[in-house]
């Protein structure tokens, strides 16, 4: 799984005004003609069961119908699943389609499959993989493994450890729409071909208590939906206009597949990056955050929708005011708050070509941001920024994606249907 910071800012004191979900295509086709665009829109996340009235900063949202297999009538829409370029996989809220009674998928031994998702934030997601066909914009991924969050964490296992983040409000959204690098959440390192025990502790059985870890077969695993296409199904094109400092909601569009339609095209222009370990080299302060070409290990870098802020560390002559703890809105140590506003400049560098293209961005004060009186009502926010540790790389997060289409394409090679590669380009 890519890194993820699912940070919610309580702002219910301030009267904060949380936008409704909908969205409009930024892309030369109109949305409600072109079966590959899926509106999007950045409007503070699900405007029920907010506690406080909090909203979700720099969340990208969308809508998919999810049906039990082989239905058309047994079906939900769900809405603000949060758009994710950094993880694979459709996770929902069990509260969101509980009345599907969705079919269980089954680990390698037997049992049903379950999965735990661990972020970086001491967060979880722990649920049931259960089958479902997903319908997003005009296309549909038919019977494909999803995961269920489930309203209950009783049987969480030790290794398991996190707060679970099973509801509206503890999550910020309603699931996430993982539409990530890979076809599949996990891979090899789940599957029980060629490993005495699963490399990665990321599916479980609970035949019995404790629940234990568990292989799953590749076919089994939760898999990014867009690959699950039947076309345009090698990538996405997140288009989002451009937002100065501030707006109370921003509308654009997910795009499926790139180079298969005429509303999907890479143009000759564009900043082109091969990935290594799915990850490339970004150049900060005179700080190279990469990953070693022959091992593809490293604190590399990356371009992730599901984080809501610019996350890179604190170096240089000059470190950035990080936010205190305790503000009138709770805790914003996540994030920078500097003085004044900051105009930087970082270089991506493609870490098997050399190729390199520069980066300008700001970082704003948060608190600023946050509690103005003429932000209040605001959920993107183009200058958020904040610290990570240096061994944790760069994360480019959801700001990187305003004023730009921001393509990711699917690692196809392991697929042996195709020579495509891992890459990401703007």
């Amino acid at each position: 799984m890519r890194k993820q910071f699912l940070v919610l800012i309580l702002l219910g004191s301030l009267g904060l005004v949380v936008g409704c979900g909908g969205g409009s295509s930024s892309s030369s086709s109109d949305p409600s003609v072109a079966a590959n665009v899926l509106p999007i829109a950045v409007d503070g996340g699900p405007p029920a069961n907010q506690a406080n009235g909090a909203i979700y900063p720099n969340g990208a949202f969308a809508s998919a119908t999810i049906c039990a297999p082989g239905s058309s009538s047994n079906c939900v829409t769900v809405d603000h699943l949060l758009v994710d370029t950094g993880s694979e996989g459709l996770r929902v809220l069990q509260s969101a389609i509980s009345s599907l009674n969705l079919p269980a998928v089954n680990a390698s031994n037997g049992p049903a499959a379950w999965e735990c998702v661990q972020f970086v934030d001491g967060s979880v997601l722990w649920g049931p993989v259960q089958a479902a066909t997903v319908t997003m914009a005009g296309e549909t991924a038919k019977n494909i493994p999803i995961q269920v969050v489930s309203t209950s964490s009783s049987n969480l296992p030790g290794s398991c450890a996190g707060t679970s983040e099973n509801t509206p409000a503890s999550l910020g959204a309603n699931g996430i729409l993982g539409v990530g690098l890979e076809p599949i959440d996990c891979g090899g390192a789940c599957d029980p071909t060629g490993n005495a025990t699963p490399l990665v502790p990321a599916y479980y059985t609970c035949s019995s208590a404790p629940c234990s870890p568990a292989f799953v077969s590749e076919s089994n695993q939760v898999i990014n939906p867009v690959f699950a296409l039947p076309v345009d199904n090698n990538g996405v094109i997140v288009e989002l206009p451009s937002v100065s400092t501030s707006a109370a909601t921003v509308k654009g569009s997910l795009v499926f597949g790139i180079g298969t339609e005429n509303n999907n095209q890479l143009p000759s222009s564009a900043s082109f990056f091969n990935l290594c370990g799915d990850l490339f080299n970004t150049i900060y302060q005179n700080v190279t955050f990469g990953v070693n070409p022959s091992s593809c290990t490293g604190p590399g870098s990356f371009i992730d929708s599901g984080s809501n802020a610019l996350f890179f560390p604190n170096v240089g002559s000059s470190p950035i005011t990080v936010c205190p703890r305790s503000t009138p809105v709770g805790d914003l140590s996540a994030f920078y708050c500097p003085a004044a506003s900051l105009s930087l400049s970082a270089t991506n560098e493609d870490p098997t070509n050399g190729f390199q293209a520069p980066v300008n961005f700001s970082v704003d004060n948060a608190q600023t941001l946050l509690t103005g009186a003429s932000t209040q009502s605001d959920a993107a926010f183009s200058g958020l920024g904040g610290p990570v540790l240096v061994t944790a790389g760069f994360d480019w997060g959801l700001p990187f994606f305003y004023g730009k289409n921001v393509y990711t394409g699917i690692d196809l090679a392991i697929t042996q249907t195709s020579s495509q590669t891992p890459f990401w380009a703007y």
